[in-house]
């Protein structure tokens, strides 16, 4: 039961996300969320304003693009989950990369939340 909770609240945060809507975001995120990626490390708060502002000039995703899952595991320790794999954005007239991730997730007060994301774009295509 905890990971079917745990994999509709990051079905929910991707699609958050995608659609480029912050205030989802902010509430699925923990309030020290990290983005690591090829650019370097990216707060919280940063994020948000870099997706809102990409939003607002018509830089963001198209409609109807989705996060797909290539590989997804589940890692529990303890109070937290590790999750990893590799996927791609879908559904979009650009060709996106596939990536690899890796995020970690804790329950907090009865809800899952996010609370880092880790991100690098994969050279080869999935298994």
């Amino acid at each position: 039961m905890q990971e079917i909770q745990l994999l509709e609240t990051r079905r929910q945060w991707y699609a958050a996300y995608i659609d480029g809507n912050v205030g989802l975001l902010d509430h699925i995120e923990s309030d020290d969320f990290v983005l690591i990626n090829e650019v370097g490390l990216l707060g919280k708060l940063d994020q948000l304003g870099s997706i809102a502002e990409a939003v607002a000039g018509g830089k963001w995703f198209a409609r109807g693009s989705r996060a797909e899952d290539d590989i997804v595991k589940l890692m529990p320790f303890g109070e937290l989950v590790s999750i990893y794999g590799q996927g791609r954005v879908v559904g979009d007239a650009r060709t996106r990369p596939n990536l690899f991730f890796s995020e970690l997730w804790r329950k907090l007060d009865g809800q899952w939340r996010v609370l880092s994301l880790h991100f690098t774009r994969a050279a080869t295509q999935p298994l």
